[in-house]
């Protein structure tokens, strides 16, 4: 095992311990906590953050960051129905029904909500490379003009899916009536994640363009190409995570998702993955998400009101950072 394999691999089981912790801590507060439905409710909660988290983790490997994603969660759904719309109308077809219901197109809805999603992030990534505008101010900018551009599209009226059929899918349905599904999509995509971040060149590219990028241009990594790379695979994410959003809502609303960016970035955070870029894995951010996950539903469990999980989360985020700097500075004295 190399120098550098240890600390990561001492971080991955502090997170282990930590799930183990809360399991526990979770059996002791509520009767309801080890019940198949709870965990179902925990792991569907877990899909939709942790998704987005995978799209954020790669972001900040590179040493940037993503606040677009909440917004075009919001986004590309919207536009998805009303490019839709305008299409399906050209052959008579009528999406919208009833002011604000969706009645017809589901897969091209979901092709193009991928699609847009998928572009936009693109677009971050172009703008920030080649523009050389950080990607805070960029994906800033964005998040606001996404939010903004989905309440003109939408109207500022929530669109209803309920009449599309088996719109709950990939949001309610179980596998063998255990599993949800969108865990289990949740799942393979961080799995794959791991996988080539492990085991292929794409990995150490992503690395070092995050740890040094002078260092990665001189050996002949196009670091450009792999940020807009990163963006990319943020916006597909962020498709994942809105079409499991609103298959478990069936509606979706320019008001969605807003401040999920922010939980992402959490997520990513308490996995170990550094604000600096060059540093952390997926496997911390998938452990994490269960890590929250769980959190949350110990926190409503309990009683407690939403305003209480922001400010744990908030807290959660401080500590993480906190231990992440004193671990550094440890490195630091005796290196």
């Amino acid at each position: 095992m190399n120098k550098r394999s240890i600390p990561e691999l001492l971080k991955q089981n502090a997170l282990v311990l930590v799930l183990l912790l809360l399991i526990v801590c979770g059996t002791i507060a509520s009767p309801s906590f080890f019940t198949l439905y709870n965990w179902q409710n925990i792991l569907i909660n877990i899909s939709t953050l942790g998704v987005l988290a995978l799209g954020q983790t790669l972001v900040m490997l590179v040493r940037q960051v993503d606040l677009a994603q909440g917004s075009l969660m919001a986004f590309s759904p919207i536009a998805a129905i009303s490019i839709t719309g305008l299409a399906l109308s050209l052959s008579g077809e009528q999406v919208i029904q009833g002011g604000n219901y969706v009645a017809n197109g589901m897969i091209w809805i979901v092709i193009l909500t991928v699609v847009v999603s998928t572009l936009v992030g693109f677009t971050n990534g172009i703008i920030t490379v080649f523009a050389r505008v950080p990607s805070l101010i960029v994906t800033l900018g964005m998040l606001y003009a996404l939010r903004g551009t989905a309440y003109i599209l939408s109207g500022g009226h929530p669109l209803y899916l309920t009449r599309l059929e088996n719109v709950k899918w990939l949001g309610t349905t179980q596998v063998f009536g255990v599993v949800p599904v969108c865990f289990l999509v949740f799942l393979i995509i961080g799995v794959f994640a791991v996988l080539v971040l492990k085991y292929t060149r794409v990995g150490p590219r992503i690395y070092a363009t995050g740890n040094n990028e002078k260092a990665a241009l001189y050996s002949g990594v196009n670091i450009g190409f792999w940020k807009i790379a990163a963006f990319t695979f943020s916006g597909f994410c962020a498709a994942v995570a809105t079409l499991i959003y609103s298959s478990r809502l069936e509606s979706v609303e320019a008001a969605q998702a807003a401040g999920y960016e922010l939980s992402s970035i959490a997520i990513v955070v308490i996995g170990g993955t550094t604000l600096e870029g060059g540093r952390g894995t997926m496997s911390g951010t998938i452990l994490a998400a269960m890590i929250l996950g769980i959190v949350i539903n110990i926190i409503s469990l309990v009683g407690l009101v939403i305003w209480y999980q922001t400010i744990i989360i908030g807290f959660i985020i401080i500590a993480a950072v906190f231990v992440y700097l004193r671990r550094m500075r440890h490195r630091e004295r005796f290196s």
